[in-house]
């Protein structure tokens, strides 16, 4: 399977107001293959959200190398970064972030129109993917007539339409109730398979994490095997 995602070696500290220095990720490998589902849970303040950040190229790291499909970031400029952000990255959030003046169809196929792709074609994907996530009938439904796990759904399909290499989901179930979360985790993992991407998932849910293909525990730093 071709390698889509690496970091190698990073590391990130954070200035006190003390004036001294806590560092909170020490060394962090991860590699993620095509179809591959990776979990990471941690306590309150482990660096899990600062490890996503820097993964999703929004923070620096203090060293380290950072590899999309062999392609390191490191070298990137300001512009290659915004494009590889929106070319090669997937988000699914706690909250689904949609946007309430569109349609589902809209809102799924808005990356492409945003990167100027044909609008036909754009539509024919958004179409595709929603017929993936099991939406085919809501196409046209604004997202205040959708349930909470249905705009979760038009989520995932949105972070599937620009085919990234990788797609990253910061407590996707969060705000969902156990019926619904259950749904959108079966749907959210068969659904990455199927496209062949790779997933990460944070999540404080330890029952969700452990149905990923790892479950990660991030901790002293360091990303090791396994729970908490």
């Amino acid at each position: 399977m071709s390698e889509l995602l690496r970091l190698d070696d990073i590391w990130k500290s954070y200035s006190t107001p003390s004036g001294g220095e806590i560092t909170i990720l020490k060394g962090v490998d991860l590699t993620l293959s095509e179809g591959e589902i990776v979990s990471i849970v941690g306590k309150s303040g482990s660096g899990k959200s600062t490890l996503l950040s820097i993964a999703e190229l929004l923070m620096p790291t203090d060293r380290g190398e950072i590899s999309y499909s062999g392609r390191s970031a490191s070298a990137l400029s300001e512009r290659e970064v915004q494009k590889m952000r929106g070319k090669a990255m997937g988000f699914v959030f706690q909250s689904s972030i949609l946007l309430e003046d569109f349609s589902a169809l809209e809102n799924v196929a808005m990356p492409l129109l945003i990167q100027k792709e044909d609008r036909r074609k754009a539509f024919m994907e958004a179409e595709r993917l929603l017929g993936l996530v099991g939406l085919d009938d809501r196409r046209d439904y604004r997202p205040r007539m959708l349930s909470g796990g249905e705009r979760q759904r038009v989520a995932i399909a949105r972070a599937l339409v620009s085919s990234p290499l990788v797609i990253f989901a910061d407590e996707p179930t969060g705000s969902l109730d156990e019926e619904s979360a259950k749904d959108i985790e079966s749907l959210m993992f068969s659904a990455v398979r199927k496209e062949r991407r790779c997933l990460v998932v944070v999540t404080h849910d330890g029952e969700f994490a452990s149905h990923a293909d790892r479950m990660l525990t991030l901790s002293e730093g360091r990303l090791v095997d396994g729970k908490l």
